[in-house]
């Protein structure tokens, strides 16, 4: 019986990918929970905290990931720097790991991907407030 050996190219599964995948995930459910009315008022807060948080953990699962996929070590400091600065944080990386021109270029896609994003969490944020009836 012959055992075959599924590699990262062949089988077509790109962590980074899923990554983005969760974040427009989590900007469309952001969207909607930032129009839904709370009577206590600290729904804001705590959705603020909370999405902070999940951004920093996202910048650090991506960076991750394409830390192995370039065979590159990423460095603790650099790690705690992800999770405290969150977005800001991925262009240090970006340059970083792939010096100035291809950090460039890498940092515009990081731009258009979180106007992407950003464009998802409007959109949620509007069809929510139409379907709920919200001003």
């Amino acid at each position: 019986m012959t055992q075959t050996l599924i590699t990262r190219s062949s089988s077509g599964w790109r962590p980074q990918r899923t990554v983005l995948l969760v974040a427009g995930l989590f900007s469309a459910i952001l969207g909607a929970l930032i129009v839904l009315p709370d009577e206590t008022g600290n729904q804001f807060h705590l959705i603020r905290l909370a999405s902070i948080i999940f951004i920093g953990l996202l910048v650090l699962a991506w960076c991750y990931f394409d830390s192995l996929e370039r065979q590159q070590s990423l460095y603790p400091w650099l790690r705690i720097v992800i999770v405290f600065f969150g977005v800001f944080a991925l262009f240090i990386y970006l340059f970083k790991s792939r010096g100035f021109k291809e950090g460039l270029r890498s940092s515009g896609m990081a731009l258009l991907s979180l106007l992407g994003l950003f464009a998802i969490l409007m959109s949620s944020t509007f069809l929510c407030a139409l379907f709920f009836r919200i001003d």
